[in-house]
């Protein structure tokens, strides 16, 4: 009885450092999967996450412009879409109060995008020549909201 008294505090010690061990792995393999989840998962939203500036906060943006890839929300200013012949390149002009932003952009732009209360938003670089090159144009349109709050 003595010896299992003796070799009691060191198998002791060994259990504990075997369950921890088994433990940490568990914790270890969670914890990597758990980073793995949140990694693709911010991935999958990168454009939900960044910030976009109106077309006033661009004009009296105090930093370097030239070159920089921006985000920009305005109204478009009624006749000021010109698309060029046998092109799909257009120029516009987005305004939010006083301030105006020239800009191009090559492609089919969306639907809504002429909509008189829709909101667009411009995504590209801000060129030498002050003209925003669009690479991405979207519309948010809260006329269809508007009609949901009337009837609630």
């Amino acid at each position: 009885m003595a010896s299992y008294y003796n070799d009691s505090p060191q198998n002791l010690m060994a259990s504990i450092k075997k369950i921890l061990v088994g433990k940490s792995r568990f914790f270890l393999i969670g914890f990597v999967l758990l980073l793995g989840i949140g990694y693709l998962v911010s991935a999958a939203f990168p454009g939900n996450t960044s910030y976009y500036f109106t077309v006033g906060e661009l004009d009296e943006f105090a930093g370097e412009k030239e070159g920089r890839s921006f985000r920009v929300k305005g109204e478009l200013l009624a006749q000021s879409f010109v698309r060029q012949d046998m092109n799909t390149t257009a120029e516009f002009m987005l305004f939010e109060d006083d301030s105006m932003l020239r800009a191009t952009f090559s492609g089919v732009v969306p639907d809504l995008f002429f909509d008189e209360q829709a909101e667009i938003i411009l995504q590209g670089i801000y060129g030498p020549d002050e003209i925003f090159q669009a690479e991405t144009v979207s519309v948010l349109c809260p006329s269809k909201y508007e009609a949901l709050e009337e009837e609630g």
